[in-house]
């Protein structure tokens, strides 16, 4: 195991030990109230400005890469079909840790001439104070300017290059230059061309996704049951334990069409907060129960269909050693080529999403360190450039970047809800009393 390797286990219990903290810390509010913990979660007082649904669609959008489909596929083919198992404990653990940082992220947000900014920055500085908490923040900022364009843009760009390659044929350079193009006119929008775009690409682009998925499941109902059964006796080996802990790590990362280790939904890493922060919303505490509904959909449902999808697969006899060949030649299996197609538009929207999401939190981060329109202006033309060149750089160093600038963030982040936790208690109360 070498040290990023080691470096992400060790991040990943990190992760998973906060989220045990904070589920009886908050006296496990959501699993003990369920009912009204979904009232609430779409109770609006307010309707002006930007809604909280929208500022979910944006923060979706940067948790559902392309990795959420074939990241699971690595999973599997690493700890076989009772990685699953692991990965939906993983996210009933961690979602409280969404569900934090969001809290903190509206509690501590600015006002700003185009609605509200927020984000761990924010709650560093305003929440730790100090000097300590102001370091903390401009470093993480840093963090998620590296990470935006490593994990949010090339590697993101690089496997929907690919996928347009295999399913289209489309040539690599001429998709960058369109790509770059496209998501240029939807980033110089700022944050409200984003949410407007997403709150539609991200139901249709996941409906075509759910609609393939359920009805190769639908076709084969029979098999249900045998899938739980090899689910759950397969889920306590060791192998099958360890590839779910790297596919609650590996859903958003795909070089190539193999998956690296990163977080399925960034729960602990931060991103979240800096779209649900321009939500209009009367109670932090309110759209801090969104990130529990957005783990839900990233984890439980995309995950868990793509993983019922697999597994029929194998127990036709269809075996691939590569997650993006794996997840194509299960649904063409069953559906025909128009599904590998439907499946393919899908993975290029997911992309698509994932990194006009992306630009806007590097953005922010960048505009809390410098407040200069040149340099905004600058990061702008050198992510689109990246869109374009991606592919031509080295995916092992790309890798290694991005997984350095994740790793950053939730360190620092993670210690924060822990100081700020009585914050997000007494936040809670207000609903949870």
């Amino acid at each position: 195991m070498d040290f990023f390797e080691a470096m992400q286990l060790v991040l990943a219990l990190l992760i998973f030990c906060g989220g045990l903290f904070f589920v009886p810390y908050l006296k496990g509010f959501f699993f003990l109230h369920p009912i009204k913990t979904v009232r609430e979660m779409f109770y609006r007082k307010d309707k002006s400005g930007i809604s909280p649904l929208r500022a979910l669609s944006a923060s979706l959008s940067g948790t559902l890469g392309v990795g959420n489909i074939v990241g699971v596929a690595v999973a599997m083919i690493i700890g076989g079909a009772g990685a699953v198992f692991w990965v939906w404990i993983s996210a009933l653990v961690s979602m409280v840790l969404k569900y934090c940082e969001i809290t903190l992220g509206v509690k501590y947000r600015k006002k700003s001439a185009a609605g509200f900014c927020g984000g761990p920055m924010f709650y560093m500085e305003r929440g730790l104070g100090g000097r300590a908490g102001r370091i903390c923040a401009v470093v993480f900022a840093a963090a998620g300017v590296v990470s935006s364009f490593a994990m949010g843009n090339i590697v993101q760009t690089s496997a929907a290059s690919d996928t347009a390659k295999i399913i289209f044929s489309a040539n690599e350079t001429v998709f960058g230059a369109v790509f770059a193009f496209v998501i240029g006119l939807v980033v110089f929008g700022g944050f409200e061309r984003i949410s407007r775009v997403t709150s539609v690409a991200l139901p249709a682009m996941s409906a075509v996704y759910l609609l393939a998925s359920l009805a190769v499941i639908l076709r084969n109902a029979e098999l249900i049951p045998s899938i739980f059964e090899r689910i759950f006796s397969e889920a306590f080996e060791f192998d099958s334990a360890f590839g779910g802990i790297l596919g609650f790590l590996s859903s958003k990362n795909v070089a190539e069409g193999v998956a690296k280790g990163t977080f399925s939904h960034e729960s602990g890493s931060g991103t979240a907060p800096m779209a649900h922060a321009n939500a209009q919303t009367d109670t932090p505490a309110r759209q801090g129960l969104l990130g529990l509904f957005e783990v839900f959909a990233d984890t439980i449902v995309i995950c868990t269909l793509t993983a019922f999808v697999i597994i029929t697969a194998w127990e036709k006899g269809i075996e691939c050693e590569n997650g993006m060949e794996l997840v194509l030649s299960a649904f063409g299996s069953e559906l025909g080529v128009w599904s590998e197609y439907a499946v393919g538009a899908s993975i290029l929207m997911f992309a698509f999403s994932t990194v006009i999401c992306w630009a806007f939190y590097g953005r922010l981060c960048l505009e809390y360190i410098t407040n200069s329109k040149k340099a905004q202006f600058i990061y702008i033309l050198i992510y689109l450039a990246l869109i374009v060149f991606g592919t031509l750089l080295s995916q092992e160093a790309v890798w290694k970047i991005a997984d350095l600038g994740v790793a950053l963030m939730t360190s620092l982040n993670m210690p924060a809800l822990f100081i700020l936790r009585r914050d997000i208690k007494d936040e809670t109360k207000v609903l949870f009393p």
